[in-house]
């Protein structure tokens, strides 16, 4: 999984890992066109790099399945799919859910080291608490499979997670449910705590078919920008 990468010392100092770096962060920002076909000669000329390192690039984003295509018929970028991103939702719920129905008081130390809620109503800063609270939360389970799971969730679910948070109202709702959340755990109330995780992830997964519609809309709009954001990224990785 993604993590096994870029955890590894010294993943990041061959050209073929930063390509691979810097073009898995563009493809998961949508910050290309859906179904832009990814052509090794374009942009190696854009990033003044040779073929090769970029073709074993895309190779390995395309077997993570964020990307789809061959070699032969050439690799081209994804729509954002209501049912992928429900299933994503819903997966990472059961695993939470698991966790939580251990009992809050079995994992007290784990609770004291969750991330604090963000004193702003910045939805940047509030997506990134989500994804560690969700991890750390993971954690408790004491299952390698099922933290790399929230963990790749929360890299496939990063682009409509912050179009939700962008929204005043849910991201309003959202920061209102997670305090609620945090007393609940402080109580111990094991049922309360599983109540509202779920209406929670009940309520983004209500929410995605019209995120991706947003979504998709919104990634169309980087044709003339997705290369020189993706040298931006490779200039940084």
């Amino acid at each position: 999984m993604y993590r096994q990468h870029e955890d590894t010392p010294g993943w990041d100092r061959s050209k073929a890992n930063r390509l691979y770096k810097a073009l898995k962060k563009l493809i998961v920002d949508f910050k290309v066109p859906p179904d832009t076909r990814l052509d090794p000669r374009l942009i190696s000329v854009t990033l003044k790099t040779s073929v090769t390192p970029l073709r074993e690039a895309l190779i390995q984003i395309e077997t993570e399945k964020y990307i789809v295509g061959s070699p032969r018929n050439g690799y081209y970028t994804r729509k954002l799919d209501t049912k992928q991103l429900s299933d994503e939702y819903g997966v990472a719920n059961a695993i939470l859910q698991g966790v939580f129905r251990q009992g809050p008081d079995e994992h007290s130390k784990l609770w004291s080291t969750l991330p604090t809620i963000p004193s702003s109503n910045d939805c940047i800063l509030f997506g990134e608490f989500l994804e560690v609270f969700y991890e750390k939360i993971a954690e408790g389970g004491n299952n390698g499979k099922m933290l790399d799971l929230v963990h790749e969730f929360n890299i496939r679910t990063r682009y409509v997670r912050l179009l939700d948070l962008q929204r005043p109202e849910r991201l309003s709702c959202i920061i209102s449910d997670m305090r609620q959340l945090v007393e609940l755990l402080d109580k111990q109330d094991k049922n309360g705590v599983i109540a509202n995780i779920g209406r929670q992830f009940s309520a983004i997964i209500e929410n995605v078919p019209e995120l991706v519609l947003e979504g998709n809309l919104r990634a169309g709009d980087t044709k003339e920008s997705w290369l020189k954001t993706l040298l931006s990224n490779f200039d940084e990785s």
